[in-house]
């Protein structure tokens, strides 16, 4: 992605995010987009869910910005851009407040710098899915639609994610017995 065409491809990325969360969400989402920034830091805590709850607190604090203020401050640091990651951060009745996460190329180790120092940077967009909605990979069942802004917390988000471990505590009670019935009808 070239430097000239960086606004133009946010903005079809961003409809490309909206169309993808809106065929797996429940929720309606507007198009009516604010974005906020955020440098990728893989050094806040290995824990996924200590580090959402630190991106959150730090991101409520940000007050969104539009597109073309966005891109200005992409600009300014495009020659070290390695990836740029577009999520929704926040979708309202009225506007959905994207968040644009970016890798440098400086943040990675100094033997891999030479080969990605020319590299033009990466553009993806991605909608994070809870673990409860995610079936099993053979299975025939379509998943369900889940709220786009689990990740920001909440009474239905604490809800399904109580019934997700306890189904997974079932299944592996169940899996449990019948290993060990297996494996006591083999001796």
């Amino acid at each position: 992605m070239k430097k000239v065409e960086l606004e133009n491809k946010i903005q079809e990325a961003t409809s490309s995010l909206i169309d993808i969360a809106t065929d797996i969400c429940w929720n309606k989402i507007s198009r009516n987009c604010l974005y906020i920034m955020s440098e990728i830091d893989e050094s806040i805590g290995k824990n996924f869910f200590e580090h959402a709850k630190i991106r959150k607190r730090i991101n409520d604090k940000k007050a969104p910005k539009t597109l073309n203020r966005i891109v200005a401050e992409l600009s300014t640091i495009y020659e070290n851009l390695y990836d740029i990651n577009l999520h929704i951060y926040k979708s309202l009745r009225n506007k959905t407040i994207i968040e644009i996460r970016y890798f440098l190329k400086t943040s990675h180790i100094e033997e891999f710098y030479p080969t990605i120092k020319d590299n033009e940077p990466m553009l993806h967009c991605k909608v994070s899915r809870p673990f409860y909605v995610t079936e099993s990979p053979n299975s025939n069942k379509p998943e369900r639609k889940f709220d786009v802004n689990w990740e920001l917390g909440g009474i239905r988000h604490e809800w399904n994610k109580f019934i997700g471990k306890l189904k997974y505590h079932t299944w592996k009670i169940k899996y449990d017995r019948k290993r060990k019935y297996r494996i006591k009808n083999e001796s």
